[in-house]
C-alpha cells in the first residue's frame, strides 16, 4: 500500500514540476528585448548602419548630452567597424580609428527598451566611460570588459574616467 502512495506522490510531484517549467518557459518567451522606445532601430542588428543609429534623433541627443564634445571623437573612433551587435537588449556599435587599433577605440551601447545610451572611449591613452548608471555593476558586463580587466573593487578599473556616474 505504501508503494502505491509513493508512486502517486512521485507522479503528482513530477506533474507539478512539469507544469511550473512550462509556465516559466511561456513567460520567458513573451519578453521581446527588441521592443520599446527605440524598437525602430532593431532592424539594424547585423548591419553596418552605424550612421543610421548614431543619427537617430533620440540616440544623437542622448549621446551628445552624455559625452558632449567627445561625441566627435567617439564617432571618429567608430570608423573601422564590425556589424552592429545585439547584447543584453542593447545595440552595440564597436570600432576604432583607422590604423589606430589599441590606442583609439570606442563603443556605443543603445538599449532599445528605454533608450538608455552608454559609451566608452579610448583616446590619447585615457579610457572614459560615459554612463549615467548609479552603480558600476549596473553597466553591462561586456561594456565593463571593454574598459579593462575585472577588479575586486565595485568601481571601474584604475585609470578609467567615469563621466556621468555617481557623484
Amino acid at each position: 500500500m505504501r508503494a502505491v502512495f509513493r508512486i502517486r506522490y512521485i507522479r503528482t510531484c513530477v506533474a507539478a514540476i512539469a507544469t511550473l517549467c512550462a509556465a516559466a518557459a511561456a513567460c520567458a518567451e513573451e519578453v521581446d528585448w527588441k521592443q520599446g522606445a527605440l524598437q525602430h532601430l532593431a532592424r539594424f542588428i547585423g548591419t553596418y548602419a552605424y550612421e543610421a543609429v548614431l543619427e537617430d534623433p533620440a540616440v544623437s541627443t542622448a549621446l551628445r548630452d552624455l559625452a558632449g564634445d567627445d561625441v566627435d571623437i567617439i564617432v571618429r573612433n567608430l570608423q573601422v567597424q564590425g556589424p552592429i551587435d545585439f547584447i543584453d537588449g542593447h545595440l552595440v556599435l564597436r570600432g576604432l580609428a583607422p590604423h589606430q587599433g589599441g590606442s583609439e577605440e570606442a563603443t556605443v551601447w543603445v538599449k532599445i527598451y528605454d533608450g538608455t545610451v552608454r559609451a566608452a572611449l579610448l583616446h590619447a591613452g585615457t579610457m572614459s566611460l560615459f554612463a549615467r548608471d548609479s552603480r558600476y555593476n549596473y553597466v553591462p558586463r561586456e561594456l565593463r570588459g571593454f574598459l579593462g580587466p575585472r577588479t575586486i573593487e565595485r568601481g571601474p578599473p584604475s585609470g578609467v574616467v567615469w563621466i556621468g556616474g555617481p557623484r
